[in-house]
């Protein structure tokens, strides 16, 4: 298995992309006058082995049952991907709401909380123990 974790966040969006691989098969708007969100799916992201992946699915499971409040804001960040600040189209509609928005917590809280998650979910991979940060 590789454990390699010199850039955990950039293993963490591998496996975003592995949890939702976005097939196609996401349904349009059915207004023409509201946009869809732009399309990141030809990003290119190099894959995620499925063991490496299982094990991350296993440690977030475990985060669940201990820290909902981050593993809510761990998978809007990696795996939904929705942006920091909300998005508004040409006439100040909103588009997709950002994470601070939906969470109502500030930029700063949001970094310190999603350094408490990555830490926490790093330690759990690499000592295989339900270890979380406070």
């Amino acid at each position: 298995m590789e454990l390699v974790f010199n850039n955990i966040r950039r293993v963490f969006i591998q496996w975003g992309y592995w949890a939702t691989p976005r097939l196609g098969t996401e349904y349009p708007s059915l207004s023409i006058s509201i946009p869809l969100p732009p399309d990141e799916s030809d990003r290119r992201v190099l894959p995620i082995s499925d063991v490496l992946a299982l094990k991350i699915e296993d440690c977030l499971i475990v985060m669940r049952k201990v820290t909902p409040d981050l593993y809510d804001l761990f998978m809007a960040t990696y795996a939904y991907r929705l942006p920091l600040y909300t998005e508004y189209d040409k006439d100040r509609i909103p588009v997709r709401y950002g994470i601070l928005e939906l969470f109502n917590i500030s930029k700063a809280q949001y970094f310190h909380q999603m350094k408490i998650a990555e830490t926490s979910l790093k330690l759990m991979l690499t000592k295989d123990e339900c270890i979380f940060l406070a």
